[in-house]
């Protein structure tokens, strides 16, 4: 399983698990203030129609009043004057982008180990963020799977099999152990933020024996796509793979239309699914 990436997007998010980086290396802590960086990960500015930050902050004043805030984020940056006590940035802090015509609400990684640690007013407190449209998110010690989407902050598809025609009331050929599912993704818009995409094309093995026959398409950078396959047999022949999403039901057809669209729970990005089939 693998993908097999034909974009220099790719190589510019190459992302590491736990969102560690030195972005803040050369910011001094600036007594009584909260200061920090909001990019990619790589320390660039980060690109896209954005709407909003929201950073979230919580702690309790030497009074003993439970306090919160919420930094403003200008130009790439925050600085926040902070009521002397103790504070930590919670799990909440989040951008807002807009993709066509609806705004999406995503995760801002924190860097570092001591976002969550009650940090002294007084000493100065610095934290980065960045916002990752791909790579892996914090999987708590366990392997990244990938066919779960929760291990990935980039566009999920789920690709299932389908065991019954609705085309023609039939079942469909099953494949031989050991065919090679290659799908191709061609883009036809910009990605999320604002980066032109170059065709993407990921390979999924078949496993007819296991529960789930198939891996889904996960980690993709956020954009509408058009979504063709083909299965590629151990004897060296292929057939098209037909699809059927959002729309062509009852049909399965060869190109099917992947689009960015809302999670109505989560505010982010919905996981859309296609069936799929073989002559």
């Amino acid at each position: 399983m693998k993908i097999i990436a034909t974009l220099l997007y790719s190589l510019a998010f190459v992302l590491s698990a736990s969102g560690h980086s030195a972005l803040s290396a050369d910011l001094a802590p600036k007594p009584g203030y909260t200061i920090g960086r909001v990019s990619f990960e790589g320390g660039q500015p980060i690109t896209g129609d954005i709407q909003d930050y929201s950073l979230s902050m919580t702690g309790i004043s030497e009074a003993g009043v439970n306090i919160s805030y919420s930094p403003i984020v200008r130009n790439g940056g925050y600085k926040q004057k902070l009521v002397p006590g103790q504070y930590r940035f919670n799990q909440l802090s989040s951008i807002k982008v807009k993709f066509g015509d609806k705004e999406y609400s995503l995760p801002l990684v924190p860097v570092g180990k001591h976002w969550n640690k009650s940090q002294e007013a007084a000493d100065g407190i610095v934290q980065d963020f960045v916002w990752k449209p791909t790579g892996q998110r914090e999987t708590y010690g366990a392997q990244a799977n990938p066919n779960n989407a929760t291990h990935w902050h980039g566009m999920s598809i789920g690709m299932r099999f389908q065991t019954w025609r609705s085309d023609t009331n039939k079942a469909p050929a099953v494949l031989p152990e050991g065919t090679q599912l290659i799908f191709t993704l061609k883009p036809t818009s910009k990605s999320i933020d604002g980066r032109e995409l170059a065709p993407i094309t990921v390979v999924r093995n078949w496993r007819p024996k296991d529960i789930t026959t198939n891996d889904d398409l996960n980690d993709l950078p956020p954009a509408n796509y058009e979504l063709t396959g083909i299965a590629k047999l151990p004897d060296g022949s292929t057939r098209p793979i037909l699809l059927q999403g959002r729309g062509v039901y009852p049909k399965f057809v060869e190109t099917g239309v992947v689009t960015v669209d809302h999670d109505g729970i989560t505010g982010g990005m919905w996981k859309q699914p296609f069936g799929w089939v073989t002559n």
